[in-house]
Order: structure tokens, then sequence, then C-alpha cells
């Protein structure tokens, strides 16, 4: 038997604007960029365990299963940014 890696948890640090946007609420308390539009906007990536709260500092935190995790991270990043901003 051989053990082979499928999945890993990655965190990318948030800039302080970047930060800023992921926080922003409506009126009634919800955040304005909800967990299920992030895991649209990262779909079909083979992505999971989405994280980006307060309680984590100014990281957003994200698994990647498969096999070209290295693509997929940039595909994330690739799309956060253009979600949040580069800076």
């Amino acid at each position: 038997m051989k053990a082979e890696v499928y999945s890993i948890t990655y965190r990318v640090a948030l800039t302080d604007r970047q930060q800023a946007k992921l926080d922003r609420t409506w009126p009634d308390g919800d955040p304005f960029i909800s967990y299920e539009a992030m895991a649209s906007l990262l779909e079909p990536l083979q992505v999971s365990d989405l994280d980006w709260s307060n309680h984590t500092g100014r990281y957003f935190y994200f698994s990647v299963h498969g096999d070209d995790m290295e693509a997929t991270v940039a595909q994330v990043i690739e799309r956060l940014e253009r979600k949040l901003g580069t800076a």
C-alpha cells in the first residue's frame, strides 16, 4: 500500500481592504458576501472548508482536493482577487 496526498488546507493572507469587503454586512446583520456566494464563485473547483471569519485573523482558508492542486490554488487566488481586489 502507498498513501498519497489528496487534500491540503491553504490560507491566503488578506489585505485590510479585502478583509473589510468580507466583513461587510447587510442592515439585518447577514454577511454581504455569504459562504454560499463564495462557494459559488469557486465552483466547479475542487475546494471545500472555506473560512474567513474574524476568528481566523486576516486569512482566507480553503482545502483543495484532487490531482492538480497547484493549478486549483492558482485559480482560487485569481478568483478571490477578482472578487475582492488585489490591495
